[in-house]
């Protein structure tokens, strides 16, 4: 098999991969926005503070995603 060669196998696990994280990412959105509507947070503090944490959360897991293909490709 060609270093470069994606077989159907690698991609269902990637696939299965990504979708694991972006669940764990709307896991952690949805407790921390129900966490701050019970402490009353306001309008203000979701369209700024918690956007925020979002893109950093979803950055951080297409990194983290990319890492782990990088990883997975430079082993073969």
């Amino acid at each position: 098999m060609k270093k470069t060669e994606i077989t159907k196998s690698v991609v269902l696990k990637w696939s299965l991969v990504i979708a694991a994280l972006l669940f764990a990412d709307w896991v952690i959105m949805v407790i921390l926005g129900c966490f701050s509507s019970l402490c009353h947070a306001n309008e203000k503090y979701f369209c700024t503070v918690y956007c925020k944490i979002g893109i950093v959360l979803l950055s951080f897991t297409l990194l983290l995603f990319g890492y782990f293909i990088y990883k997975s490709y430079r082993k073969k």
